[in-house]
């Protein structure tokens, strides 16, 4: 197949995973996932790289449900104007209403990140990747806090299932990198 047809496809790919609505619900049991990953694990261009990326984060972040969607809104405004305690309490409340949202989880899991309550954080982690095993996102934040942690041996697993789930991971290798030789400091 030619590298034009096959960048075509992608995009179109892509295009039908943001814009035609499927039967099933938007989130992380959204069907137009699989494809997009697919583009993610294989494809070697930057744009269609970031293309599917965005996809599945819309697709991530639309629970289908109005007033779901509209509490993200307001919590994502809270986050972007510093006020973590009115997010976190609005993603709580996303949680209470849509316990099996994936997307509830990780960004109240954020939001404890930037308030530094590492154990909250990995609690909200490990329930959003019970829901959805191939959220970047949350594992990328799985191994940041292993790293604060000084859990260097979980922390370098974390970064290489992120290859895994997504191989463009531009920071996932350095970090592995620099995780290894804090490793090897910690065992001197």
């Amino acid at each position: 197949m030619n590298t034009e047809l096959a960048r075509f496809l992608v995009q179109l790919t892509v295009a039908i995973a943001l814009f035609l609505p499927t039967a099933s619900r938007a989130d992380q049991t959204d069907e137009r996932l699989s494809e997009l990953f697919a583009i993610l694990q294989s494809s070697h261009t930057p744009v269609e790289l970031q293309e599917a990326e965005i996809a599945i984060w819309a697709i991530w972040f639309e629970s289908g449900l109005e007033d779901i969607d509209r509490l993200m809104e307001v919590a994502g405004k809270a986050v972007q104007s510093g006020d973590l305690h009115q997010a976190e309490a609005l993603y709580s409340r996303v949680i209470e209403m849509a316990p099996r949202f994936s997307e509830g989880w990780n960004r109240r899991a954020t939001v404890r990140y930037y308030q530094r309550d590492y154990e909250g954080s990995l609690d909200d982690i490990e329930i959003t990747l019970r829901l959805e095993p191939r959220h970047f996102g949350a594992t990328w934040g799985l191994g940041m806090i292993l790293g604060f942690q000084h859990d260097f041996s979980g922390a370098i697993s974390a970064f290489e299932h992120l290859l895994e789930l997504k191989p463009n991971a531009r920071d996932a290798r350095p970090r592995i990198e620099l995780l290894k030789q804090e490793l090897a400091r910690s065992a001197i």
